[in-house]
C-alpha cells in the first residue's frame, strides 16, 4: 500500500530543505576519506593546535555534507586529533607536556618492537633492498642541513621499518601516535647538532637491521626515540 501523498510531499520537502542546507545524509566511505585529508593537514602542520575547523569550509572543499563532516570529525576526536566541544565544533586538539610525555612512551616502546620485528623479516620481500637503499639516503650530506629534508625522510625511514615488520595491528595503533599537529614545532628544533646526531642514529639502526641483530635494532631503535620524547618537550605551545 502506498503512503499518503500528503507524507510523502512533507518527507520529500524535508529531504530538499537538508540538501539545501548541506545536511546530508553521512556516507562512511566520504567520511573515512574527509578524516583522512584532515588527518594529514593537521600532520603536515596546514592546521594548527587549537585551531577551529570551520564546517563550511571543509564541506565545500572536500564537497560533502554537514553530516559526513561530522562524522570525520567523531573519527578524528576518537583517534585524539580533534577536540569536540558543545556548541563549538571540533578544534585541533592541543597536547599537554605529560600528553606529549605518554605519547613518545608507548612510541619508545612500540616502535621498538617494529625494529625487532623488521630485523627478523630483514630477508623478506625487498626489505634488505630497501634498507640498502635508505643507508645510502642518510649518508648525504643535505640530510643533515637540511631540515625539512630531514624531517620528510626521518617520517618516511620510520614508516617503513614499521611497515616491513609486517604487523599490521601494530601500524594501525601507531598511526595516532605521530605528535598530530606539532611538526612543525619539532622541525624548528632541528638543529645542526641534532640533524648530525639524529642521522648517525638512523644509519646504527639501520645497520643492527641488516645483520638480523633484534635485539640490538630494538634497543637502537628506543633509545632514538626517547631522545626525540626529550626535544619534543621543547615545542613551544604545549599546555602544562
Amino acid at each position: 500500500m502506498a503512503p499518503p501523498r500528503k507524507i510523502v510531499s512533507m518527507q520529500a520537502a524535508r529531504s530538499a530543505k537538508a540538501v539545501q542546507s548541506g545536511d546530508r545524509s553521512p556516507d562512511t566511505k566520504a567520511a573515512k576519506h574527509a578524516a583522512e585529508i584532515i588527518r594529514l593537514k593537521i600532520l603536515d602542520g596546514l592546521l594548527s593546535p587549537g585551531q577551529r575547523l570551520i564546517e563550511p569550509d571543509l564541506m565545500a572543499e572536500l564537497d560533502v555534507g554537514r553530516s559526513t563532516i561530522r562524522e570525520a570529525f567523531l573519527k578524528l576526536d576518537a583517534e585524539g586529533f580533534v577536540e569536540l566541544r558543545h556548541q563549538r565544533g571540533a578544534i585541533v586538539r592541543r597536547l599537554t607536556r605529560r600528553d606529549m610525555a605518554e605519547l613518545f612512551e608507548v612510541r619508545e616502546r612500540l616502535e621498538g618492537l617494529a625494529a625487532a620485528l623488521c630485523a627478523a623479516r630483514v630477508d623478506q620481500g625487498g626489505n634488505r633492498a630497501r634498507l640498502r637503499a635508505m643507508r645510502e639516503l642518510w649518508m648525504r650530506e643535505d640530510l643533515r642541513t637540511n631540515s625539512l629534508k630531514h624531517m620528510e625522510e626521518n617520517v618516511d625511514l620510520h614508516a617503513s621499518i614499521i611497515a616491513m615488520g609486517g604487523n599490521q595491528r601494530l601500524i594501525r595503533m601507531l598511526e595516532p601516535l605521530q605528535i598530530p599537529g606539532y611538526r612543525i614545532q619539532f622541525l624548528q628544533l632541528l638543529d645542526d647538532e641534532r640533524r648530525v646526531g639524529s642521522a648517525a642514529e638512523h644509519i646504527a639502526i639501520i645497520d643492527a637491521l641488516l645483520v638480523g641483530d633484534a635485539g640490538r635494532a630494538e634497543r637502537l631503535m628506543r633509545e632514538h626515540v626517547r631522545r626525540a620524547g626529550k626535544i619534543a618537550q621543547l615545542i613551544p605551545g604545549l599546555l602544562d
